[in-house]
Formats: C-alpha cells, structure tokens, sequence
C-alpha cells in the first residue's frame, strides 16, 4: 500500500511538458528540446526550462502568480567560484519565489557591453533585473532606460549612484574596509608602508573599500607610513606582475590588503619571492583557494560574506518590490575568517569548511 502511495507521489511530481513551457514562457518543440539535451537552443532559454522543471517538481513554486515572474541575473564572467556560486543561488531562490530567473555572464569591467545588455533586456518581457554594477554614466543611463520601461533594477555586490535602481544587496563596503585597516594596524608592528590593491574605478565597492581602509589606517595607526594603491583589474597574471614590481620597489612594504579577486596571485607572487611570513595579507571571499592560503600562512584574514544570504536577499527584494511589498534591505554580515576559526563557516561555493 505504501509502495502505491509513494508511487503516486513521485507521478504528480513530474512536470509535463505543457506545465514547463507554460512556466517557462518557451512553446513544448523548446522544452523537448532543452529535455532531451539538443541543439539549437539558447543558453538563457536552457537556464529558463530547467529552472521551471525544478520550480514545478520541487514543491516550493508559490501559487500566488501564474506564470512566475522573469527575472535576469547579469554578472560577470570568469569572475571566480563566488560569482558561480551566486548565479546558482540566484537559481535556487527563484524558484522558492514564484520566478524563473536567467542567468547571463558578461566580460568584467566593460561599462559599454554590461549597458547593451542592460538595456537589451526592454525587448525580452523580463519583468525585473539583478545585476552586479559598474559605476559609469553608460550603465547609469543603461538602469534609467529600464527604469522608464518600468523594468526595476537591483544592484548586486557593488553599488550605482543612480536613485533609478531599487537598491543594492551587499555587504557595507566601508565598513569591510575600516575593519580591514584595523586588522592590519593592529598585525603590523613595525614602520613600513601597505599597498590596497583594486579592479579599479568601476567596482564603487571597491573603492568604498579603499577609503575605507585609509581613514582606519590614518586614524588610528601612525606606525603605517603610507598607502599606495595598486590597479590589477582582478586580472591573475597583471595582479601577480603587479605585486612582484611592488615588493622590488618598496622594500618597506609591510602588509597588502585585496578589496577585489586575484587573491592567489598576490599569494603565489609573495611564495615566489619568499616574503609569504613577512608580509601581512588581508583579503575578501573565502573560497577553497583562500582557505588554503590562510591554513599555509600565506594569509591572515578573509574579509567574508555569505553569498547565499545575499542571494535570497536579493531575490526576496525585488519580487516584494514587484508585488508591491515593503521590505528593506540591510548588509549583509561581514566575517572575520583566520585559520582558526574555519569549522563551519560555508565557502562561496556552497561547501562547508569542516
């Protein structure tokens, strides 16, 4: 009998094709095709069908709006297992919300490709879009077009200073930077001089970061010299050169602090040199690279967030906003990450530290 019970169960679980299509806004010819793994379908479109399959059988889908809203992710590619992880998340929320969301990867750092897409998006039927931003008057202009098409924006990880979008998701960056410019004054004993190394202008996160971190250091700790900035675009070989160079030319250089990625580059460039226990390395995301940093001693802190909170976060914030729901948004908590304190923290790419 229970053999009978459990069978029915798993009969109603299964979507049929017209549900998927239904959900996912495709007709049943793209859905077989997405199903049954053929070609000619586009990656966006694959993302829509499958997320609208696991909404539809996973028992979360709300039934408070049919079809569920449309929601796409742009983000940056080749931008690390965070970012991944994030689009997943993304994923995985959205269908606990009544919404499909797409995910759309496109060339970090580049303001004119990430505001075509942007503004591609008023052709599409999305019903709102989460994006991580660049601070540049196209992208600005890109967010105001949406919002005329009164499609809602949100800003993920870095923020615009633009009042078009509804907000940003994130950690407060000030803050993640004066905590980093504690730390290093309080591991840094001796005189010398710290370098901030950056993406660059168009992350506001990360210079939000950066001044951060200077008026701690200018405040409260005189045994720090100087700080100087270092410009490597998140990029592996130009931030490893980068680091190389620095450490020729400033012998004094007592601590680096990284607001972006590249975090084993700067790692592998002080191994190579042979520095790793005399300078003093503070950076952000702990992934499984920067949890073997920090068991090695080549780091010393992780300037931590927990991307699935910001994901749900992100995702609850603007289907409220599009269901006209009040909600607020607030920082995400920022984790201070040793060595010793690694058990249970999760990593951003979902796994536990054990």
């Amino acid at each position: 009998m229970s053999s009978q019970t459990d069978q029915t169960q798993i009969i109603r679980q299964a979507a049929t094709i017209k549900e998927i299509a239904l959900m996912a806004g495709v007709g049943p010819a793209t859905v077989d095709r997405v199903l049954n793994n053929r070609s000619h379908v586009r990656e966006s479109t694959r993302q829509r069908v499958l997320q609208a399959k696991a909404a539809l059988e996973s028992g979360n889908l709300s039934k408070s709006r049919q079809p569920p809203w449309r929601l796409k992710a742009i983000l940056p590619s080749f931008a690390g297992p965070s970012t991944e992880y994030l689009a997943q998340t993304l994923q995985a929320f959205g269908t606990q919300g009544n919404a499909t969301i797409e995910c759309e990867f496109v060339k970090k750092l580049d303001p004119a490709l990430l505001a075509r897409k942007l503004v591609a998006c008023t052709g599409q039927r999305i019903d709102a879009v989460l994006f991580q931003a660049l601070e540049h008057p196209r992208v600005a202009a890109a967010v105001e077009i949406l919002d005329d098409h009164k499609i809602p924006t949100l800003a993920l990880l870095s923020g615009l200073s633009t009042p078009k979008t509804i907000g940003t998701v994130g950690i407060d960056n000030r803050a993640a930077g004066r905590t980093a410019g504690y730390l290093m004054g309080r591991l840094t004993r001796q005189k010398g001089t710290v370098a901030v190394v950056t993406g660059g202008k168009l992350y506001r996160g990360h210079e939000d970061r950066e001044v951060g971190f200077r008026s701690a250091v200018r405040d409260d700790f005189r045994h720090i010299e100087g700080v100087i900035t270092l410009v490597g675009h998140d990029e592996k070989n130009g931030t490893y050169q980068l680091i190389k160079q620095a450490l020729d030319t400033h012998s004094e250089l007592v601590g680096i602090y990284n607001v972006g990625a590249a975090n084993s580059s700067i790692a592998e460039a002080l191994h190579d040199l042979g520095v790793e226990n005399e300078i003093v390395f503070i950076g952000h995301h702990l992934t499984q690279s920067t949890k073997h940093h920090l068991l090695d001693g080549t780091m010393d802190i992780v300037l931590h967030m927990n991307i699935r909170n910001i994901a749900e976060q992100a995702v609850n914030t603007v289907i409220a906003h599009l269901e006209d729901k009040s909600i607020q948004t607030k920082p995400t908590h920022i984790e201070v990450v040793t060595r010793e304190n690694l058990v249970g923290v999760q990593l951003n790419d979902g796994r536990e530290c054990n």
